[in-house]
């Protein structure tokens, strides 16, 4: 029998800094890391996170809720 190992999960937590709402981003613990590794070697994140939606990448990035992304950015 085969063992495979499940992935470990984080929930990145964030409190949007123009209307306070908290909300989270779930990532593995792989791609934390990697997140970590990359950024400090000036990956863009759009090419860390190629498949995550824009929205939770800026979220991710500055903490701004969808809402408030939609308010300083227009329709997203």
């Amino acid at each position: 029998m085969v063992n495979v190992k499940e992935p470990e999960f984080i929930n990145v937590e964030f409190e949007c800094p123009i209307c306070g709402i908290e909300h989270s981003i779930k990532l593995t613990k792989e791609d934390f890391n990697r997140y970590i590794e990359l950024r400090s070697q000036g990956k863009l994140i759009q090419d860390i996170f190629p498949n995550m939606s824009k929205v939770d990448r800026e979220k991710f990035l500055s903490g701004y809720c969808e809402d408030c992304q939609k308010l300083i950015f227009g329709g997203i």
